[in-house]
């Protein structure tokens, strides 16, 4: 293939964009249409084209080092090689398990980029911490994202998310986060709001063009710290064991009132939110402990980031014990 000269103008990389966001970011930067680019590029863009035929006349027209490139778009990194630099912990692009928001607009405008990007990013990646900005879920566009420096309890949340990846493993804070959020939502729904914390926090939250956040967003960040709580306490091993040795599940229960989660929460019948969780929970491991496959395991419990290589032998730390028999390990 001809070395082709680069693209007129050429935009700066940045750290975990996805593959459209930098295509219509080049695009846009030399007056061009996103496919008329790819034609340019001469590359008819399929859902079965490899996306590393990309890789070479990309990293030209763009005028940047393939390596870099590789390095700055988890697309063209490739999870079954975790030895290569810069490979390990990243998101996994290509099996979807990461997710996409647009990036913190002030750590584009700080890279010196003014237009729109979108980033793979964690479940944990909620508040960018350099900005105090919340840049997680209801995020549709960088406008919406809300300065948080009044809610200093979601800032600690944050770092206490991370903390219980550390502690617990990625793959299990991640595998309980959503069901936490959806748990606590449903709780919310079936109570008042009696200090009417809601209308004062959109009283002193604004999003980046001035207007208050809306309901749904007002109540994700205001109510963080308690679904980072519940999150670590079902990604914990603790009531897991305590409900395998008694039979029943005093133990959780107790601890989503001590751990402030929800104060004074008893479940009312088998149909409360934690209950059916539980189940469902409990259900989803005796299915795995029989089949005994780490295909199935890891269709169960997915990874969200690429993991370090092992060596022979080598026991995966993200791989748990089962609380049933056969008590696997993958």
């Amino acid at each position: 293939m001809p070395l082709r000269p680069p693209l007129p103008r050429t935009v700066p990389l940045f750290h975990n964009e996805t593959l459209d966001s930098f295509l219509h970011r080049l695009a846009a930067a030399n007056h061009l249409p996103a496919v008329q680019l790819l034609s340019l590029l001469e590359i008819r863009r399929t859902k079965k084209t490899p996306v590393n035929t990309l890789l070479e006349p990309l990293a030209a027209a763009a005028g940047v080092r393939q390596h870099a490139l590789e390095l700055a778009l988890p697309e063209f990194l490739d999870a079954d090689t975790p030895d290569k630099p810069g490979t390990i912990g990243r998101p996994r692009a290509a099996l979807r398990t990461a997710s996409q928001r647009p990036a913190c607009r002030r750590c584009t405008h700080a890279a010196g980029i003014t237009t729109p990007v979108t980033c793979w990013t964690t479940h944990d990646h909620n508040i960018c911490l350099r900005h105090r900005l919340w840049i997680g879920d209801h995020i549709a566009n960088a406008d919406e994202q809300v300065d948080i420096s009044r809610l200093p309890d979601a800032l600690r949340a944050q770092k206490r998310h991370r903390n219980l990846i550390a502690r617990h493993g990625r793959r299990w804070v991640r595998n309980a986060y959503p069901d936490a959020r959806k748990i606590y939502f449903t709780w919310l729904q079936q109570t008042a709001d009696p200090f009417d914390l809601l209308d004062t926090a959109r009283r002193i939250l604004t999003d980046g063009t001035g207007k208050p956040p809306s309901h749904d967003l007002t109540l994700t960040m205001v109510f963080h710290p308690q679904v980072v709580a519940l999150t670590g306490l079902l990604a914990g091993r603790e009531w897991e064991r305590r409900a395998v040795a008694t039979g029943h599940v005093t133990w959780l229960i107790e601890q989503v009132t001590a751990r402030d989660v929800l104060l004074g929460y008893v479940p009312k019948e088998r149909k409360d939110p934690l209950i059916q969780w539980v189940e469902r929970h409990f259900s989803t491991h005796k299915f795995v402990a029989f089949h005994r496959s780490r295909r199935i395991y890891d269709a169960f419990f997915p990874r969200e980031t690429i993991p370090p290589p092992r060596q022979p032998g080598e026991a995966d730390a993200e791989t748990r014990w089962s609380p049933f028999y056969p008590y696997y390990r993958c």
